[in-house]
This record gives C-alpha cells, sequence and structure tokens, in this order.
C-alpha cells in the first residue's frame, strides 16, 4: 500500500513528504535537537528540497516515482542535527548546485558553458567550506563518462574555479586580510570522531551502509548489463557518494549538521535499489522499517 502511493510523483506524495519533514522538524524541536522552528528554515530547506528534486528528475537519476524524495527526508531524520542552517547547510546547498552541472554533462549542449559553471561554483563552495574541493575530481569523471576529454574541456573548469578563488584574494589584499585567504587552504585536519561514538549514530550510520550496499548490490548488475545513458548516471552516483564518504571523514569540525553532505546521494543510491522491489510483498515491510527507524532518533 505504502509504496503504491509514493511509487508515483503526483503533487500530493511531495506535499505528504513536505508535511512528513515538518513533523521531523518539530519533534527535533521538542526533543532537543533543534534550537529553532522558524519559517527561514523551512524556506532554506524548500530550496535544497527543490533543486535536489529538480537535480533528480532532469536527469532521470532515479524511475519516475517519489522513492529518491521520501528517502531524502527520512534519511534527514535520522540526523535532526542537520536541520541547521550553518556554513555546512550553504555549502551543501551549493554543492546541490555544482552536482546539477555534473550530471547534465549527459547533454552535449552547451558543454563548455556548464564544465566553467561547475568549476564556479565548486569554487564558491571552497571558499564557504574548503574541504569540499575533494568533490572537484568529479566534474572530470562526469565529463570523461559522458563525453571526452581534451585539453579545453580540463583548462574551463579550472577557469571557472579560479575566478571566485581570484576575486575574494583581491578582497582580503584590498581591505588587508590575507590571513583570511591563506586559511583556505590550511587543510591541516583531526581525525576525532567521538562525536559518533553512541548507540545512535552507530545504528543509524550502520543502517545506511547497510542499505546503501544491499541497493549497489542489487542495482549494479543489471544497470552495468544495459549500455544507456543510466548506465553512465549509475557510475557518476557511485562516486558522488564515495567523495561524500571522504568528505565526512576528512572535515576539521565536527557538529553532526555536516552529515548532510551524505543524504543527497545515499537517498539516491537507495531509491534506486528500492525500485527493484515496487509491488513485491516486503517493499511495504522494508519501508515500514526504515520509517520505524526515524523514530529511533526521538525517543533514545
Amino acid at each position: 500500500m505504502l509504496t503504491n502511493f509514493f511509487s508515483t510523483t503526483k503533487p500530493v506524495n511531495s506535499m505528504f513528504i513536505i508535511g512528513l519533514f515538518i513533523c521531523y522538524v518539530v519533534a527535533g524541536f521538542f526533543t532537543n535537537y533543534v534550537n529553532l522552528v522558524n519559517v527561514p528554515l523551512f524556506l532554506w530547506f524548500l530550496t535544497l528540497f527543490a533543486i535536489a528534486n529538480f537535480v533528480n528528475s532532469k536527469n532521470n537519476l532515479t524511475f519516475d516515482n517519489s522513492y529518491f524524495f521520501l528517502f531524502f527526508i527520512i534519511l534527514l531524520s535520522f540526523f535532526p542535527e542537520t536541520f541547521k542552517i550553518n556554513t555546512f547547510f550553504y555549502s551543501n546547498l551549493i554543492l546541490t548546485i555544482y552536482i546539477r552541472r555534473v550530471y547534465s554533462f549527459q547533454s552535449s549542449k552547451n558543454i563548455i558553458k556548464k564544465l566553467f559553471d561547475s568549476g564556479f561554483w565548486i569554487g564558491i563552495s571552497f571558499l564557504i567550506e574548503p574541504f569540499t574541493l575533494v568533490f572537484f575530481p568529479l566534474t572530470f569523471i562526469g565529463i570523461l563518462i559522458h563525453q571526452h576529454i581534451d585539453i579545453r574541456r580540463i583548462l574551463t573548469p579550472i577557469i571557472g574555479f579560479s575566478v571566485p578563488i581570484i576575486l575574494y584574494f583581491t578582497y582580503t589584499l584590498w581591505y588587508e586580510n590575507p590571513d583570511d585567504f591563506n586559511v583556505l587552504f590550511n587543510w591541516y585536519t583531526n581525525y576525532d570522531f567521538s562525536i559518533y561514538n553512541t548507540s545512535r549514530y552507530l545504528i543509524l550510520f550502520g543502517l545506511i551502509l547497510l542499505l546503501v550496499t544491499i541497493s549497489s548490490i542489487l542495482k549494479t548488475p543489471k544497470t552495468l548489463r544495459v549500455k544507456n545513458s543510466f548506465r553512465k548516471n549509475w557510475i557518476l552516483i557511485c562516486f558522488h557518494f564515495f567523495f561524500s564518504l571522504i568528505l565526512l571523514l576528512i572535515l576539521k569540525d565536527r557538529n553532526g549538521s555536516e552529515v548532510l553532505y551524505i543524504i543527497f546521494p545515499a537517498a539516491l543510491v537507495i531509491a534506486n535499489g528500492f525500485e527493484l522491489f515496487q509491488k513485491k510483498w516486503y517493499a511495504d515491510f522494508i519501508l515500514i522499517a526504515i520509517l520505524s527507524a526515524s523514530l529511533f532518533t526521538y525517543l533514545s
């Protein structure tokens, strides 16, 4: 029954899922995971949802259903610490715009403009959170998978990346604050993961990795057997998730909200795996179990 409801992309599905998100935020507020519930928070997250859904639907990263949006919200609910508007949120929002450009490489229309834009947006994200530079290789992987690489296509995203960096350098030089620029290249980090050393984090991280692993095992053989555009997108999705994990491991500061970086690619992978269960008797059971797991956050 639940899978039948979410197997379409009707407006009522989106409204239900957004309502579910609001319930999670309010629950987070009453359980002290969320400091403040306000209109700007909802508007910013609706913007993130809109861009993420656009990236998914425009590039056909999943079938025509609501599973991606649903899992995006459920995975967010696993970690209500992500319901914050901070540097992690802003850099993730910019990364989502960057990812939109990378997935659009499947079309050769305006490819040089797309390459420049991808470099530009990763440059903006770098200014907000320097460690997000780890995503930059995704540009070249995307162009290699969908198109072909030549010297022009290598230099264009690098030039795009340089534009905001040069502008920011000029700004700090003008106001005699070069240290603000130099700190961007201080890649010292720490590997203190004690914040995750709780039963809640261990169980939920374990569940996400389990779902991603099962989805990958189920989806990859079927996808690689068929030579089409989705086959290339699936490879890109897997790299997207891989770089998100690397970013989570090397970040300097950790407060829980940084988990937002892996939500988008994890939801894509899980949704693609879950699509294989459509109209099967155990699909509803799996979905109910995942929804129940999200309640664990607020009851623990």
